[in-house]
């Protein structure tokens, strides 16, 4: 499945008559646009939703109506609202057309000046946008200068991460409600007693904890092996995989990885290193499934759209983000370790490239639906990419951000600038500060 964004400026064939127009953040900020569809290179540059306007100049403004389609279908997952959440259709497309940043934490008001975010009333995170693998093709980035140190914390932390998900059943990268509708996995279940049983290895039981590891993962492998991975291609070979069943077996697969990799026994790193190429070939399955589930989604509305009640929308579509957002931190945590591993192995690796993720703090650690929701009508998301971070910079602060936030971005983010942004309100540096997320 092709995921770059199309540069195509004609993409709209049916309004391929009309005099082109800049599109919204631009002409909001006065700025040239270069007018590409679906996003504009300034958009993209400065991770803006990109909008065009499919009104004509000179025609009066029409009321929308909860019933009224989104005008292309390219943008069907901009206009996805339910009223149950309390907000029309068209209060949802105002708030967003309102917006000059997308990510600047703007708000939009009525005439009573009363807030209007629309975060919480729609699936802001099943936006086309946000499934873009970023590579940095058109415009390669000046790679930036992170300390070597930082990366040896990243391992740290990850390890620190997998043992709290034993200890407590959530972590940054793992959350406590992954899988509360469907039940936990075989393969996660063997791979949480994996870890479980790698917490207790000691110079005695060393021998007998890692060759359960390498049952463990012998077992993975076998299970998944007669199993045919061909994604869609338009819609006719599908996966017989659904998206948290492949969530399940690359997770389980990072685990067993990760602990043979890092553990310093020679042989089970060397049996690792022979599982990288596969890993990364389920986090591709991986990416393309959710792709496709977003396009459904997209296309024909989610679940939450049919609720009975407000409350059982706010927890299907909490759920829906969950799944989502733990699909994006996976993959992320995957790619990760597997170039600081090459790179530090050869002293370079290849880059898998980078994806949006969830910046807010708190929102990743709320308890309940209910929870989640309220914090998205106070503020933003902080949907971020990571090495394009310079508005986050500028808006927040450290405390803003999540620990799985802070510590992506201090592999891709000049490690003296993070320093300099994290001493204006800590008394910490980088190094100092990992340790504690």
């Amino acid at each position: 499945m092709q995921l770059e964004p199309s540069r195509d400026a004609d993409s709209d064939a049916n309004s391929a008559h009309l005099r082109r127009r800049a599109c919204i953040p631009c002409t909001k900020a006065k700025r040239r646009c270069d007018m590409n569809r679906p996003c504009c290179e300034r958009c993209l540059d400065k991770q803006v939703t990109c909008r065009y306007s499919v009104a004509r100049p000179y025609a009066r403004r029409a009321v929308r109506s909860p019933q009224m389609g989104s005008p292309s279908s390219s943008r069907s997952a901009e206009s996805q609202a339910t009223p149950l959440l309390e907000s029309s259709l068209s209060t949802l497309l105002d708030a967003e057309v309102s917006h000059d940043n997308y990510h600047g934490g703007g708000y939009s008001k009525d005439v009573n000046g009363i807030l209007n975010p629309p975060y919480c009333t729609a699936s802001w995170f099943l936006r086309v946008e946000h499934w873009v693998i970023y590579h940095g093709d058109a415009h390669p980035p000046r790679l930036p200068a992170v300390r070597g140190s930082i990366l040896q914390q990243y391992i740290r932390c990850v390890r620190k991460w997998l043992m709290q998900w034993v200890e407590s059943g959530h972590c940054p990268m793992i959350h406590r409600s992954l899988f509360a509708e469907t039940g936990m996995p075989p393969c996660v279940q063997d791979a949480y007693a994996a870890l479980a049983v790698y917490g207790t290895k000691n110079e005695n039981n060393e021998e007998m904890v890692m060759q359960h590891i390498q049952d463990k993962t012998d077992a993975l492998l076998e299970r998944y092996s007669s199993e045919k991975d061909l994604l869609a291609e338009a819609f006719v070979a599908v996966s017989p995989l659904s998206t948290i069943q492949h969530l399940a077996r690359v997770l389980s697969l990072f685990v067993y990885v990760f602990i043979r990799l890092y553990d310093g026994h020679i042989r089970q790193r060397a049996e690792a290193e022979k599982l990288i190429p596969l890993l990364r070939d389920w986090t591709v399955q991986l990416w393309d499934s959710v792709n496709i589930d977003v396009t459904v989604q997209n296309a024909f509305g989610g679940d939450y759209l049919m609720a009975q009640d407000k409350t059982e929308a706010v927890v299907k579509l909490w759920r829906i983000w969950i799944l989502m957002e733990n699909v994006r931190r996976v993959w992320m945590a995957s790619t990760c370790m597997t170039c600081i591993y090459l790179v530090s192995r050869d002293g370079k690796g290849h880059c898998d490239g980078t994806i949006d993720f969830t910046a807010r703090r708190g929102l990743w650690d709320a308890a309940s639906a209910p929870l989640w929701r309220n914090m998205l009508e106070r503020r933003d998301p902080l949907f971020a990419v990571p090495f394009q971070t310079a508005w986050l910079f500028e808006r927040t602060t450290v405390k803003d951000i999540d620990p799985f936030g802070l510590t992506m971005m201090s592999l891709t983010v000049n490690s003296d600038k993070l320093d300099s942004w994290i001493a204006e309100s800590t008394d910490m540096h980088l190094e100092e500060l990992l340790t504690t997320v």
